[in-house]
């Protein structure tokens, strides 16, 4: 989500508002840090289930609030896929196109427990996103950015239409979209030949005023 989030600070200009604690799920690097702070968001936790990249967060950005973990519904513990190609993660079962380098065991967690204060979330978690929405800290919350996908592909990210209606069942409305070519995301992650599929990843930004 890196290069979409040179986009938030205006954003939240236009809306004339600023966060005052924002969780970021599937931090990776902390690529996105700068455009955080240049936003004036005081508040930050990162969640990121790799742990020589939640090491480095730890390290590098002592400011902020950082776990080692992954999110969703339920707290447990899962199996982490991490790709040979990028240092993408997700904890869906791979499919036959993915290539991956790693399996380990992870702890998961919910969002609602990690950062219930959040009002900005933050969720890249590779074909995850509703699972970890469906224990976000709806009452707090009133921005959102949620990485999707047009076209059904599991770890890739969620179906774009299932988590528009889960944002707007909760009174989200969508404000903005970034979007990426499917294909050459698909490229970047998976190595050349796959059959294209001419779809969308779509990094999604849905707002809810606060009265």
């Amino acid at each position: 989500m890196a290069n979409v989030m040179r986009a938030l600070p205006a954003l939240l200009k236009d809306l004339d508002w600023t966060p005052t604690h924002l969780v970021h799920v599937g931090a990776h690097e902390g690529q996105e840090l700068p455009f955080y702070r240049e936003a004036g968001i005081p508040q930050i936790t990162l969640v990121e289930p790799i742990p020589a990249l939640a090491a480095r967060l730890h390290r590098e950005h002592p400011d902020t609030v950082v776990h080692e973990c992954a999110c969703g519904s339920q707290p447990g513990r899962e199996q982490l896929h991490i790709m040979a190609r990028t240092n993408l993660s997700t904890l869906a079962p791979p499919q036959d196109i993915d290539r991956v380098a790693q399996t380990i065991d992870v702890d998961v967690r919910r969002l609602d427990d990690l950062a219930p204060t959040a009002d900005a979330a933050v969720i890249d978690a590779q074909g995850r996103e509703l699972d970890v929405l469906a224990a976000a800290p709806w009452p707090s919350l009133s921005l959102l950015i949620v990485e999707t996908c047009t076209v059904d592909d599991a770890t890739m990210a969620s179906p774009y239409r299932d988590v528009a209606n889960v944002a707007a069942s909760h009174g989200f409305t969508e404000v903005a979209r970034w979007v990426r070519d499917y294909d050459w995301v698909s490229e970047w992650g998976r190595g050349r030949g796959l059959p294209p599929r001419n779809a969308e990843v779509r990094d999604v930004v849905f707002y809810r005023p606060r009265s």
